[in-house]
C-alpha cells in the first residue's frame, strides 16, 4: 500500500465519522424524558517518511577480529539495487463530556458534566481569595 492509497482510506474514514454523530449521542428515553449526550470530540494525524541512497555491503577483517558487515556507499561508485526507505504516521482521536440535553414535553435543558479537574481548581481559586482578603482585614487591623 502506498502512501496516497493511505492517506485516501484514513480520509474516508474520517469523512465518515465525522460530524454530528460525534458529539451527540443517541438519544435514550427514560421514563417521559429524552436523554442526547453531548461531546467535544478532537483529532489529529501526523506522519512523514523518508529515504536515503541505496547502501552496499562490504565485509571487512581486520587481524584477530571477527568479519563484520559494514553498509556504506560503495567505494567503486556500484549500486545496490534497492534505496533505503522509512515512514511512520499515527492519529488520536479524545473525547471530553460536556453535558446531557434533556427533552421533556416542549422543554429542553442542557445539564452540563462537571469534571474532578474544574472542581479542584474552583477550590483552588476560592482558597487563594479567601487568603487574600484575611490578610487585607489583618494589614486594616494594624
Amino acid at each position: 500500500m502506498n502512501l496516497n492509497q493511505l492517506l485516501a482510506q484514513i480520509k474516508s474514514l474520517v469523512s465518515n465519522a465525522a460530524g454530528v454523530e460525534m458529539a451527540f449521542g443517541q438519544p435514550t428515553k427514560v421514563n417521559d424524558i429524552h436523554i442526547v449526550p453531548v461531546a467535544k470530540v478532537a483529532f489529529g494525524f501526523g506522519g512523514g517518511g523518508g529515504s536515503s541512497p541505496a547502501k552496499v555491503k562490504i565485509k571487512t577483517a581486520e587481524a584477530g577480529s571477527p568479519v563484520d558487515e559494514v553498509q556504506q556507499d560503495s567505494p567503486d561508485g556500484a549500486k545496490a539495487n534497492e534505496a533505503n526507505f522509512g515512514g511512520g504516521g499515527g492519529g488520536g482521536m479524545q473525547t471530553y463530556p460536556i453535558g446531557i440535553y434533556s427533552i421533556k414535553d416542549d422543554v429542553i435543558k442542557f445539564h452540563p458534566v462537571i469534571s474532578i479537574k474544574e472542581i479542584i481548581a474552583l477550590i483552588t481559586v476560592l482558597s487563594l481569595v479567601l487568603m487574600r482578603l484575611t490578610r487585607c482585614k489583618h494589614k486594616g487591623k494594624k
